[in-house]
């Protein structure tokens, strides 16, 4: 195997891949903000709140995230960039959603009566009282969609944003090293895949430790 043409293409491979870190890291943060007010959403008392909360879940977990991604470009008309970030967060907030609602569920339904009776507010008891229980059970199931969102990443190369699939396909088509291509790819999303794994073990052990 031949791996000169990929350090003498390094500077774009690594420009590659901090676009795929940075489509990762703020599609995980966008995406867990929304799927946890969606989830909260669903789990509200008010019906019309509730209902409109189970729509966006289940529309948006059925409607593929190339859809998604095509509408946004090239029907909205969005930048490349955004585009692709919106419907990753769009897409993977709804799975989120989806593991908040039924991780609020698994909270005795006494303790946000036991919050509301010592004064505290519905956004205080969530913070306080919900947020830290429901996160130890559901951290797994967080991880697994963090690793989804990193592996969706990879279809923002559709609409010509140079992620690392994007540019990894660039140097195969230039040099003709297909089998040395797909190694580096695969290495590299492994590796981000195993640090995401990583590093909600982490946080799950810490929470573990507090409880």
């Amino acid at each position: 195997m031949n791996w000169r043409p990929f350090i003498e293409h390094s500077d774009v491979l690594w420009g590659g891949f901090v676009l795929t870190l940075e489509l990762m890291f703020f599609g995980v943060l966008g995406s867990s903000a929304v799927g946890l007010a969606v989830g909260a959403f669903a789990n509200s008392k008010q019906f019309y709140v509730k209902k409109f909360a189970s729509a966006y879940i289940e529309v948006m977990r059925n409607v593929p995230l190339v859809v998604k991604l095509f509408f946004l470009y090239f029907v909205v008309g969005l930048n490349a960039f955004p585009a692709a970030l919106l419907s990753l967060i769009i897409h993977q907030s709804a799975f989120i959603a989806d593991v908040t609602a039924a991780g609020l569920r698994s909270v005795p339904h006494e303790q946000t009566e036991a919050a509301f009776t010592t004064g505290l507010g519905s956004g205080q008891t969530f913070v306080s009282v919900l947020l830290p229980q429901f996160l130890r059970v559901t951290i797994p199931p967080f991880t697994n969609q963090a690793v989804e969102l990193l592996k969706n990443s990879a279809l923002v190369s559709l609409i010509g944003l140079q992620d690392l699939t994007f540019v990894a396909q660039n140097i195969q088509i230039e040099t003709y090293r297909y089998r040395e291509s797909f190694i580096v790819v695969t290495a590299v999303y492994v590796m981000l895949t195993f640090c995401i794994v990583g590093a909600m073990a982490l946080l799950q052990r810490r929470l573990l430790t507090r409880s």
